[in-house]
């Protein structure tokens, strides 16, 4: 089955602005505790590169998250992010999971891949994204929907 038209889906600019104002003050708060380490050639040196090492590591994987999809008429898929831009078939998706708490309504929704996982951060309850889901339902009718 083929779509008619392109389907996209756009994470609410508020919401991620909220996850990266928490990340930056995350990040402002550890440096002010490695900061406040003296730094001598013992424990506190090894502790202050494993800290900075953990909040790099953070940052790469969150600016890998998603913020659009976007569902061609082809069965395209695309997860744009800040980072990168992954590029799948609809029919290629094994599993797709919404947030762990099933009360919550935005959250993260995972999507497993051949070979990767594409993270996108979206609201459940929101029809474009309803839509996306039910096409690829269309699409590829062995694909498992979780917490959706």
């Amino acid at each position: 089955m083929a779509l008619k038209k392109q389907l996209i889906y756009q994470s609410p600019v508020i919401f991620m602005t909220i996850f990266f104002v928490f990340l930056a003050a995350w990040t402002i708060i550890c440096f002010l505790l490695l900061g406040s380490i003296q730094f001598g050639w013992d424990w506190s040196l090894a502790r202050g590169f494993m800290i900075v090492f953990i909040m790099l590591y953070t940052w790469y994987f969150s600016l890998a998250i998603s913020h659009k999809v976007s569902l061609s008429s082809d069965g395209s898929l695309e997860l744009t992010s800040f980072r990168r831009t992954i590029h799948a078939k609809a029919q290629e998706i094994d599993i797709v999971e919404g947030p762990k708490w099933a009360l919550l309504k935005y959250g993260f929704i995972r999507f497993r891949l051949e070979r990767e996982k594409g993270y996108l951060y979206a609201c459940i309850s929101d029809q474009e994204i309803q839509e996306i889901l039910k096409s690829m339902k269309e699409l590829n009718e062995y694909v498992v929907f979780k917490g959706l």
